[in-house]
């Protein structure tokens, strides 16, 4: 086998989303109508390989499953849209999260409960360096304690770039920003590792750390990014979209985002790239992965939204090519 069978490897939290939409989130001691529902696959990492898969990439999944309800709808929704399922690993005492998003129509917004009880983690032994190998991009995500370094340092001395989705803020956290390429965070664990309120400000001193690049995301605000501690971090705004629901719209700029670097673009394009998926994800009016972006989807929106004078434009025509996979 060659050493690029997979653009994008994604471990570790797996979830199934079930899906209400409400007029209003309510206030307490209230009774409130549904109006829609829907089961989806969800997680972190699991939904920016669904997010890789349907931009035309090659994108694995690892996580523990078992032979429950919720853990074979998973590996159902993942091989639908084309993710390799064949790493998982079995294990009759795990099941994946269980989320219910309650998603606000008039606002878009979205509220998550999540059952995390039986989920268990993987470890670094149960990925094997042949699989690594053959891997341009780990993504991890992180939400609770432990956290995977020990998988990190292995996929990095494998060769594999790896790209961190972080969300817990604790002492395990911080270590394991130390052992990834890219760290793509969100502006509440910026502010909150760094002190500092704005958000430049906390991109640069989480840049102190020499890696690849450097990306703070703040949903509507756009992202502040840098490939270097000593270039000042570059804002990016947000694409204008009319918005839906935001469900998933974190994970599936993390899923672009891999992508992208898999596939040899700048850190500017990528996080532009990035930036186009989660605004589609965002107006897409099917909700859960069904509203995942393509790569002709994706290529639209910068063709609709980038000045004809952009240098950024020279990368739609790549972008288009990867529906070939």
């Amino acid at each position: 086998m060659g050493r690029t069978n997979y653009d994008v490897l994604g471990a570790e939290i797996a979830a199934v989303d079930d899906l209400l939409t409400v007029e209003k989130y309510p206030r307490p001691n209230v009774k409130v109508p549904v109006l829609a529902a829907a089961r989806h696959g969800g997680g972190p990492a699991c939904t920016a390989m669904a997010a890789v898969a349907t931009l035309g990439g090659r994108a694995a999944f690892l996580a523990r499953l078992g032979e429950d309800e919720l853990s074979q709808f998973l590996r159902r929704s993942l091989a639908a849209r084309g993710v390799d399922i064949s790493h998982l690993v079995p294990d009759s005492a795990s099941t994946p999260y269980h989320s219910y998003c309650i998603n606000d129509r008039s606002t878009g917004e979205r509220t998550i409960f999540y059952d995390n009880r039986n989920f268990r983690r993987l470890t670094a032994d149960d990925v094997p360096e042949e699989l690594l190998v053959r891997t341009r991009v780990l993504l991890l995500d992180f939400i609770a304690d432990p956290a995977p370094v020990a998988l990190a340092q292995k996929a990095r001395r494998a060769g594999a770039t790896v790209v961190l989705d972080l969300e817990g803020r604790s002492a395990e956290a911080v270590a394991l920003c130390d052992h990834v390429d890219h760290l793509v965070v969100p502006e509440e664990f910026a502010q909150w590792r760094t002190g500092e309120a704005e958000l430049g400000a906390a991109c640069a001193q989480l840049a102190r750390q020499r890696r690849a690049a450097t990306v703070v995301t703040a949903g509507v605000a756009g992202c502040w990014w840098t490939d270097s501690p000593a270039r000042s971090p570059q804002h990016q705004p947000a694409f204008k979209v009319s918005t839906v629901d935001t469900t998933g719209c974190g994970d599936t700029y993390h899923g672009a985002y891999a992508l992208a670097i898999a596939r040899g673009l700048s850190v500017a394009d990528t996080v532009l790239f990035a930036a186009a998926c989660g605004a589609l994800k965002a107006s897409g009016r099917s909700g859960g992965w069904d509203a995942l972006p393509t790569a002709e989807q994706a290529a639209g929106l910068l063709r609709e939204q980038l000045a004809p004078g952009d240098p950024s434009r020279r990368m739609i025509a790549t972008i288009e090519q990867w529906k070939a996979g």
